[in-house]
């Protein structure tokens, strides 16, 4: 028998023939850890569109949203949900939201609008699913994102089934440009909504529905966040307090292997001289006046200056005000 010394059981990410570059637009959606990743990616400046329907976590909610973007439909108004005075949408997370009805319409169409442009030009298009479990409304069977605080006796919850989902993206991949590299993801974050048991049931249904993409299609791959938190990291020292969701250290891990096999080799320089230029902005010093900082802000801004693969206004702005003026 074959000993491990390292005491660990890493797994193998294997590196993707397409990988992305400075120049390479980017969309990710689905559940939280979508946001993990595609805030590092923001962070380094990748040009990246996040959650713009907010954090949603089955398939089902993730496919049908992104396909009525792309055909352009109007919102169905039955769907929508005053509560407490808030309006909101059962297709989109709680964090769209309006104090009228007419403002909602408004914003989630705008929405719709600005992802229809998005994806026409979307080389990468990531999409984590967090859970097979879907919530439906008694009154119509119809599928919903979010229950919206809406009285549990409203909703049913159920498995879904693997050929729902598989129709549910086949009705996606049809609209999408097939020059489009689809990249899936199982978010290693557990629901234990349903307890551990039916968490791996849901997950697993999650993870062979990928399998089945990946076969299917040419440009979809999977990338192993989940495997990587489950057997890589298998630890509780890599979990948050709530002992759910990834700690920063996974995360950063995570990171690391999603960067070593999607990201192009000659961007680690501009992401290692930028992760400087950042931790320069964000050190206080004891006394910001001394001629020695002011020289250490100076050659901060000349090297913010010297970068031309994306927009760094920002950051120089915030640069200039700690600058002292001659």
């Amino acid at each position: 028998m074959m000993q491990n010394d390292t005491f660990r059981t890493p797994v193998l990410v294997e590196e993707f023939d397409k990988k992305i570059d400075y120049s390479s637009n980017i969309f990710s959606i689905g559940s939280c850890f979508s946001e993990n990743i595609g805030n590092k990616l923001s962070d380094y400046r990748f040009q990246i569109t996040t959650n713009p329907y907010g954090t949603l976590y089955n398939p089902i909610s993730i496919f049908d949203n992104l396909s009525t973007s792309i055909k352009g439909k109007i919102i169905d108004d039955h769907k929508i949900v005053e509560v407490e005075n808030v309006f909101r949408h059962f297709d989109f997370h709680s964090d769209i939201s309006a104090h009228s009805l007419e403002e909602l319409k408004s914003k989630i169409n705008s929405t719709h609008n600005t992802v229809k442009k998005i994806l026409d030009t979307t080389q990468f298009l990531f999409i984590t699913l967090g859970t097979s479990f879907v919530f439906e409304r008694s009154s119509d069977n119809e599928i919903v994102a979010n229950c919206h605080k809406v009285p549990a006796k409203e909703f049913r919850q159920r498995l879904l089934t693997i050929d729902e989902i598989q129709q549910s993206f086949q009705k996606l991949y049809a609209l999408l440009p097939k020059s489009t590299t689809i990249i899936f993801t199982v978010s290693p974050i557990r629901h234990f909504r349903n307890g551990l048991v039916d968490n791996s049931l849901s997950k697993s249904l999650l993870r062979y529905a990928c399998h089945l993409f990946e076969e299917e299609h040419n440009n979809v791959h999977y990338f192993p966040s989940y495997e990587i938190m489950m057997d890589d990291l298998r630890d509780y020292r890599y979990y948050a307090e709530d002992m759910v969701h990834p700690s920063k250290l996974a995360i950063k891990y995570i990171w690391e292997q999603f960067k070593n096999s999607l990201i192009e080799e000659n961007c680690y320089p501009l992401m290692r001289d930028w992760e400087k230029i950042i931790q320069g902005v964000n050190h206080r010093p004891f006394n910001p006046k001394t001629e020695a900082h002011q020289k250490f802000l100076r050659k901060l801004k000349t090297k913010a200056l010297q970068i031309k693969k994306f927009k760094t206004e920002d950051i120089i702005s915030i640069i200039d005000e700690q600058i002292i003026k001659q």
